[in-house]
């Protein structure tokens, strides 16, 4: 088979490649797990079993997105040209691009329900998502929030070290904060693939415990295998790292044995494991790949009184 020559005919070469594969692959494996291993979570586990009607809709704007050669090479210039002053979360935001997606507003209705959480009862509540990127997740799960109970009013906070995402934020009416030392019982929380990028996970989840209301939820994204990368330090290393078999034992365990050990930590600090799922944490894609995927455990939790 001959190779196209030129560094844009071979990208566009592999692209074509790269896509059969995600056309013919089996997106169901993103939400299934193996039901015969033997641990105490099983009750609480929400199976999606395949993507539904918006996160196929996603899937074919990223597809649709892809197509743009010269809007990508544009990015690819541009971050090169970036990176010697910006990080790459705030390239990405400056250049409007690597959305990302987790669950459709349906699905995270399903999830806020089985983990007991329900906005009818409320006329106003709080809505905090710490480390909210650019928005886009968050407005799904508000969507979630709005459609189950439309005439609900929301107080939404963020939190976001990106200042180019900070900018974003502020664009979809969020307060952004500085920090959380002004908050207090905060009826929902958010807190989605933030806890392997930040410098002390267990402080932060400590604070999230003490600024969640006695009844309110927190919903917790983070990816497996669990691996640590900080961006906003030399070392790139937290200064506690959330599960303790990290570096050493790093991805010497299967899914649901991770997901068993983050559970304890979380237990640990004083919450209680409501419903959890497994999902497919979704980025949108570029001249090699319509889009990519890492797996996510996604936790609905309440605190012990």
């Amino acid at each position: 088979m001959n190779i196209p020559r030129g560094t844009l005919a071979r990208a566009i070469y592999a692209k074509f490649h790269n896509d059969y594969y995600l056309d013919k692959y089996d997106t169901r494996l993103w939400y299934s797990i193996n039901k015969e291993h033997q641990f105490s979570y099983h009750s609480t586990f929400v199976h999606l079993v395949e993507p539904d009607g918006n996160t196929l809709k996603w899937l074919e704007k990223a597809k649709d997105s892809s197509t743009n050669i010269w809007m990508h090479l544009w990015h690819a210039f541009a971050r090169i040209a970036l990176q010697f002053f910006m990080t790459q979360t705030d390239i990405n935001g400056f250049l409007k691009r690597g959305s990302m997606f987790i669950l459709s507003e349906q699905q995270f209705a399903i999830m806020l329900s089985r983990g007991g959480f329900d906005s009818l009862q409320y006329q106003r509540l709080s809505f905090l998502d710490i480390g909210a990127g650019d928005g886009e997740i968050s407005a799904i799960l508000l969507k979630a929030l709005r459609n189950i109970n439309p005439e609900v009013i929301v107080d939404a906070f963020a939190t976001e070290a990106s200042w180019t995402m900070r900018e974003r934020l502020k664009k979809r009416n969020f307060h952004v904060l500085e920090n959380l030392d002004h908050l207090q019982n905060v009826h929902l929380i958010s807190c989605l693939n933030v806890l392997d990028r930040c410098i002390d996970p267990i402080q932060l989840l400590e604070d999230i415990y003490r600024i969640l209301s006695p009844s309110g939820r927190v919903i917790i994204a983070l990816v497996l295998p669990y691996m640590h990368y900080v961006e906003c330090n030399s070392s790139h290393q937290p200064l506690r790292p959330l599960m303790n078999h990290w570096p050493e034992k790093a991805k010497n365990y299967s899914f649901e044995s991770e997901a068993a050990i983050f559970f304890k930590v979380l237990e640990n600090l004083g919450f209680k494991i409501e419903a959890w799922t497994k999902a497919p944490y979704l980025c949108e894609g570029d001249l090699r790949q319509s889009y990519y995927w890492l797996i996510d455990l996604v936790v609905i939790a309440s605190k012990v009184l």
